[in-house]
């Protein structure tokens, strides 16, 4: 079995008090979960920029005024994302306050 190395990097930024292998547990949390929602490694990147695309070109329209093609890919990023964020943080036991994870192609 061969992994697919990931076409996209993920950091965990804002979180001080943890250490190199606390982070990058994390952030390994985070990426595993994001794929498995997405379908894989190559599934992430073209999800998150349709995202970012469908947001930035109705940045003034309410969402339920979108089609729903589009509604449902924003809805598909921010459930996956979602996820992502308590897979990762969820074992630390403790809030992270402004903690977030930078995803970068």
């Amino acid at each position: 079995m061969t992994t697919a190395t990931p076409s996209y990097t993920v950091k965990l930024v804002d979180a001080p008090d943890l250490s190199a292998a606390q982070r990058s547990a994390a952030e390994l949390r985070f990426r595993m979960a994001l794929e498995f929602a997405l379908g894989g490694p190559d599934g992430v990147l073209p999800t998150l920029q349709a995202c970012l695309l469908v947001r930035a070109l109705n940045e003034d329209t309410p969402l339920e005024s979108l089609p729903e093609a589009e509604q449902q890919f924003i809805a598909l990023w921010e459930k996956a994302e979602a996820g992502a964020i308590v897979a990762a943080f969820r074992p630390m036991g403790k809030e992270m306050g402004d903690a977030r994870f930078e995803i970068r192609g």
